[in-house]
């Protein structure tokens, strides 16, 4: 068992919780998880990054491409907890979501209490390596920010990057992925750890680290709830 680091968000696990992960939500191609969210029920939801194929805080253009989403999650929020651990495709979202927690990149790893097992989360786009660090300040440099919403003239920025997005296959499969998951386990010091990102739907132990990696609810429309007592189980949206 280890020792909780501290961190300016202290939160506890709630039985029943539930892990979202790169939904990839994208008007008129992936919608399923509006629908989803406007019907469950849970006392705490842990939306794990890329829940939006384009959502950047900071480039308001990018909003009208996520109102039902947006109003969904912020409707959601009053109901239950929910945290936001923002990923590569959803950033800068605080201002988006004023009623939720935010954890940005830098803020990940966020570490929470599961009894006796510490617990750690993350989108996953951590710990990769220079040249991806220097991409990712990059992006969520505000003067890049600005320079690009001055250049996204009639919105189309936004769209090229969207029509790139909406080509992308969610659901590759990476090979020899167990072996990169448990050097990638070790390096968060924690019991158990959870990531999304790399939309593998897979759980492998790694010497004391049990490593779970996210189904992606962008590509088979899983997700994963709490049972309490270190247990998850993956369920699939009957929508």
């Amino acid at each position: 068992m280890r020792d909780m680091p501290s961190q300016k968000l202290p939160i506890s696990l709630k039985k029943g919780a539930l892990f979202i992960a790169d939904a990839h939500y994208h008007q008129g191609l992936r919608e399923e998880l509006v629908a989803f969210l406007s019907q469950i029920k849970s006392p705490q939801i842990f939306l794990m990054g890329d829940i939006s194929d384009l959502l950047v805080g900071s480039i308001p253009s990018t909003y009208k491409h996520n109102k039902k989403l947006i109003d969904t999650i912020n409707s959601l929020a009053q109901k239950c907890e929910i945290i936001y651990l923002e990923g590569n495709h959803d950033f800068n979202l605080q201002r988006v979501f004023p009623h939720i927690q935010v954890i940005p990149r830098a803020q990940q790893p966020l570490y929470v209490k599961d009894g006796g097992y510490l617990v750690a989360l993350a989108h996953g786009d951590i710990f990769v390596g220079k040249g991806y660090e220097f991409y990712r300040r990059a992006i969520e440099n505000p003067l890049v920010l600005r320079v690009l919403n001055l250049f996204n003239s009639n919105d189309w920025i936004v769209h090229k990057i969207q029509t790139y997005n909406a080509s992308k296959n969610l659901c590759k499969s990476i090979e020899g992925f167990e072996e990169f998951a448990c050097k990638r386990a070790r390096l968060y010091q924690a019991d158990i750890v959870i990531e999304g990102h790399f939309h593998q739907a897979c759980e492998c132990q790694c010497e004391d680290t049990r490593y779970i990696n996210l189904p992606s609810f962008g590509c088979d429309k899983h997700y994963m709830r709490y049972e309490g007592d270190a247990t998850f189980s993956k369920v699939a949206h009957q929508g």
